[in-house]
């Protein structure tokens, strides 16, 4: 007998009923934050939004689901347009047409000259301080490290930790944090972004356990923020700023920057430009580099002074150890505010964020570490200055520094061989990874196997 469609409808409904009943069992999904199968997960629930099937390579997957990850102490209690990119593939808003030979891997010559980058970030610096192949590979030619669970879990608890604040200050609760996680997560976690992080071969397609391992050791992070800080003290109108950008035109010259000793350094470098040039009529505009970041969260605190403001940078990773004798625990202490640092200098150089940031100084920076070695979050907090030349004698350093940075990197470039940009031995580098994609040969080549204790990244 020919089925007709009668039939045919309700086959398909039969087989569209029980898949929907194996996802049910599968992902433990509930209705309007009402959980099920709740035993089946141990702190984690899984919400969905609009409960429909997809087929994707071959098959049925759910769409749209949204997860959520709860502690185990409360369970009865109820940031994406980045994509995916795979390693050695150069991302779609790159001018690059492929750049890959018929084997399949990149050749250096495909992907067009080694351009200068438009900007740097303290991220970007960092990197070519460590490594300049990482960012020859990450900055320049666009190869972007795809996300790893560790990035992943430092974007998300900074997304919770910037929306917490939108909550009234009684709100601001460990569990409304955490919850502002899962939502974030629930809303993000099939995106191309971070999709790829749990998808398996198996017959599920999923890795539950992992992912409920990840979810927890995030929102354990936020637990420890706790440790610190309670968000419910922070009294208006701090949190002054949040994910605030901030971004200047430094001076090549660091002498011509406002932070210089010596504040008519640029009229005398003018004034004897010109008296030696009798071919230029003009007065010649200074070389200058952009740098930009975001700034966590500013506040405003009270010192002998008065008002000044403060930059607090969270961060997942490990907090440093700070053992050994005083001036190594020094210089660590100095590496690790490198970044604020940075921002200081910006806000410093370029006071455009509103009129009240134009009368206040920045003297403080506090690292929020969620985690340490012994599993406890820690702050660590560093005084740029009690006076202003204190602190731009401080800030000039960290001009000088970017600008050799940049000196450095021009002189890169100008060579126009990738060779030039020497990887590193750190064996968790990107270096390695990405290197391997390319024709062997075309680029900056170790002689020797990278060290395997060289350390690790940070989070965050």
């Amino acid at each position: 007998m020919v089925p007709t469609t009668r039939d045919s409808c309700f086959l398909f409904l039969v087989l569209r009923t029980a898949t929907i009943i194996r996802i049910l069992t599968m992902t433990t999904v509930g209705i309007l934050g009402r959980p099920i199968l709740t035993s089946a997960f141990t702190g984690w629930r899984y919400y969905t939004a609009r409960p429909m099937i997809v087929v994707v390579h071959g098959k049925f997957r759910p769409r749209s689901t949204l997860a959520v990850a709860t502690s185990p102490e409360d369970k009865n209690k109820d940031s994406s347009h980045h994509h995916h990119h795979s390693i050695g593939q150069p991302h779609h808003d790159d001018d690059k047409e492929g750049g890959t030979t018929t084997s399949g891997l990149l050749h250096p010559d495909q992907l067009g000259p080694i351009p200068m980058p438009k900007n740097l970030s303290p991220s970007a610096v960092l990197e070519f301080k460590a490594c300049p192949q990482s960012f020859l590979f990450q900055y320049l030619y666009k190869l972007r490290q795809p996300t790893t669970m560790a990035t992943a879990r430092g974007s998300l608890c900074h997304e919770a930790l910037e929306e917490v604040f939108d909550l009234d200050p009684p709100d601001r609760t460990l569990d409304n944090l955490q919850n502002l996680l899962r939502k974030r997560w629930g809303q993000q976690r099939l995106t191309d972004k971070y999709r790829f992080l749990f998808e398996t071969m198996e017959d599920n397609g999923w890795d539950i356990e992992a992912e409920k391992e990840w979810g927890q050791s995030a929102l354990q992070l936020l637990h420890n923020y706790y440790q610190i800080e309670d968000p419910r003290l922070v009294v208006r109108p701090n949190p002054f700023r949040r994910e605030v950008w901030v971004n200047a035109h430094l001076t090549a010259d660091p002498l011509l920057g406002s932070t210089a000793r010596h504040g008519n350094h640029l009229a005398e470098t003018l004034s004897s430009s010109s008296a030696s040039t009798t071919t230029t009529t003009t007065t010649s505009v200074p070389e200058t580099f952009h740098v930009r970041g975001i700034v966590d969260r500013l506040d405003m605190v009270k010192d002998e002074s008065g008002v000044v403001l403060k930059i607090v940078d969270y961060k997942t990773g490990k907090a440093p150890l700070l053992k050994y004798t005083k001036p190594v625990n020094d210089r660590i202490m100095e590496d690790a505010f490198y970044q604020l640092k940075i921002y200081a200098l910006l806000l410093r150089e370029k006071r455009d964020e509103g009129p009240t940031l134009n009368t206040m100084n920045l003297r403080y920076l506090e690292l929020m570490h969620l985690t340490s070695e012994e599993g406890m979050a820690k702050a660590l907090r560093y005084d740029l200055g009690a006076t202003s030349e204190e602190r731009d004698e401080v800030l000039q350093e960290i001009h000088r520094d970017l600008s050799q940075v940049w000196r450095d990197i021009t002189d890169l470039v100008a060579l126009q061989d990738p060779k030039a940009f020497v990887g590193c031995d750190r064996s968790f580098c990107y270096c390695h990874k990405c290197r391997d994609r390319f024709v062997p040969g075309t680029l900056w080549e170790p002689s020797t196997v990278p060290k395997p204790d060289a350390g690790y990244p940070f989070e965050g």
